[in-house]
């Protein structure tokens, strides 16, 4: 085999090769005997000069490979050519270029898939070596390839800075490659995208209506989908609005049905007198502790006051300089609800100190809680206990305790968030793990008479979305007909009236927005590897160049 043919140069006529240290250098030049002048075409054969050119090719056993190519310069001989002089050049190398085509094909790859440093590091190891700064540069030099007009086009936003500031992003539904990233989610940005592009059949889209007026202006004949998905998000929204709208019936049921059941357990065997004293003298603290005031109170009670004085929410949230949305919150609660606060406990520190006081004949469980608070423990006793259960379990440990008494744990029906509720109204009760939830679930459903018409229309609901068909329309004729208040469920049907056909056609239409939100996570993947420090159109073409997504 010739040397030409292994190195895979075959318009260059190899002269020479030297290895020096971890080098190799060959010495070429181009076969040819004419060039073409880049301006006129004119073929020449007349050579005027000739320098050399030091080219960077990929690496021959791992041996950095120099290229030294003797390159000539032809006359023009075209009288009517402003230009007198040109170099000769080859489809294996760019002009001006320090690279092969080859090797800058391989740079080109891990400048779009990898960060500048990373890349750096990689280059090093294909024997390219160049700096992270060459990596970026080179990553922005690259051309985005031609947009084809899609028929299904996909568009949803993203976050530069959640909360603060968004883009757009564009993907062909058929294909599920990306085609273009915008700076914002204004309509006037997309507007004159799909200018550009406006023979697009369908449109899955989130319920934006920056994006539903852009489309119906520019492509008024296209079929819009609203995204099954964000349908579902918004019916949840709607329903921790309206969870919130009758905390104060939810708290009245759960204190109810605590009494009862606690009157029940008093009139029973399940505790003796003794015991039941002793509950009663854990929950009365032996010193008074401060109470604590929720901070939300006084602004509640002066929106609250502003409200039934008639005052506008926007001169409300300018004048106690509070958002919007808090100010709407606070509008449907009749009392504040409550904060659900969770507080981390450090048991797991004492792992190894519960197992062995386990592995100890005749231990008490309370005599483990009390040592374990002199360490350091930060918790309740309810929580040392499950926890000292568990470890018995897990190591199948059968020593016996010395306990005398074995306690229970009072019933009680333990409150769930707004958000807790609007997850589980929808969905069997058998499928909730947590007892405690269950339990709460059921108390309100059986004693609320308003929720089994929630629950049964969010069933509704979702099954006309999972078996993609249904009347939706009268769906929302129920509601707005409905003489019950249905904070946030009205609303909630009010905007499905206003976007109804994008809404029939999501529950229709197979196609739904899942590529885009795939692509919106990957956005976040190359923004977290790019740390904030790279503009737009870096982003924008890691975003549509990348092969890995």
């Amino acid at each position: 085999m010739k040397i030409s043919r292994l190195i895979c140069l075959s318009k260059f006529r190899i002269k020479n090769i030297e290895h020096d240290n971890n080098t190799i250098k060959i010495f070429a030049s181009i076969k040819s005997n004419r060039s073409k002048c880049p301006d006129c075409g004119f073929l020449s054969s007349s050579v005027h000069d000739f320098y050399h050119r030091t080219i960077s090719d990929l690496p021959v056993f791992q041996h950095n490979t120099i290229l030294i190519l003797k390159t000539r310069k032809f006359k023009c001989k075209d009288p009517t050519c402003h230009r007198k002089v040109f170099s000769e050049q080859t489809s294996h190398l760019m002009r001006y270029a320090r690279r092969t085509a080859r090797a800058s094909q391989i740079l080109d790859s891990l400048s779009i898939e990898l960060t500048g440093k990373l890349g750096s590091i990689l280059s090093k190891q294909f024997s390219i070596p160049v700096s992270p700064s060459t990596v970026t540069r080179i990553a922005l030099k690259q051309q985005l390839p031609e947009i084809k007009q899609p028929r299904v086009l996909g568009i949803d936003d993203w976050a530069y800075r959640k909360g603060v500031s968004y883009g757009t992003v564009l993907i062909d539904m058929e294909t599920s490659r990306p085609i273009d990233l915008l700076s914002s989610r204004e309509s006037a940005d997309l507007k004159g995208w799909l200018a550009q592009y406006p023979d697009a059949e369908i449109v899955t889209r989130d319920r934006s209506g920056a994006y539903s007026s852009a489309i119906n202006e520019v492509c008024p004949d296209a079929i819009q989908i609203a995204d099954r998905f964000h349908l579902l998000m918004n019916l949840s929204d709607a329903l921790d609005k309206y969870f919130k709208s009758i905390s104060k019936e939810i708290r009245r049921v759960i204190t109810e049905k605590t009494d009862e059941i606690l009157t029940m357990s008093a009139n029973t065997d399940l505790f003796n007198a003794e015991s039941v004293k002793g509950f009663l003298s854990r929950q009365v603290p032996a010193e008074p502790k401060e109470i604590k005031v929720d901070q939300r109170l006084d602004t509640f009670k002066k929106v609250k006051e502003l409200q039934s004085n008639g005052t506008p929410l926007k001169r409300i949230s300018k004048i106690l300089n509070i958002s919007r949305n808090t100010v709407r919150s606070y509008f449907i609660q009749e009392t504040l609800s409550p904060r659900i606060r969770r507080r981390s406990i450090n048991i797991d520190l004492f792992t190894s100190y519960i197992l062995s006081r386990l592995n100890m004949e005749g231990y008490k469980k309370k005599d483990i809680f009390d040592e374990i608070v002199q360490l350091g423990y930060n918790g309740g006793s309810t929580q040392a206990y499950s926890y000292i259960n568990k470890i018995k379990l897990e190591y199948s440990l059968t020593t016996l305790d010395n306990a005398k008494i074995q306690q229970r744990m009072i019933p009680y029906i333990k409150p769930l968030s707004s958000r807790k509720l609007a997850k589980y109204i929808g969905g069997s009760l058998s499928d909730i793990e947590d007892t405690d939830e269950r339990i709460c679930m059921k108390a309100l459903i059986d004693n609320v008479p308003e929720l089994q018409i929630v629950r049964r229309l969010v069933l509704i609901f979702r099954t006309m979305l999972k078996r993609r068909s249904g009347n939706i329309k009268r769906w929302i004729g129920f509601i707005k007909r409905s003489k019950r208040k249905l904070y946030g469920l009205k609303t909630f049907a009010n905007g499905l009236l206003f976007d109804i056909k994008a809404v029939e056609n999501g529950i229709r239409l197979p196609w739904s927005n899942g590529a885009v939100e795939g692509h919106v996570n990957r956005i976040k993947s190359i923004k977290r590897q790019m740390y904030g420090r790279a503009g737009f159109e870096l982003l924008r073409r890691k975003v549509i160049l990348s092969q890995t997504g």
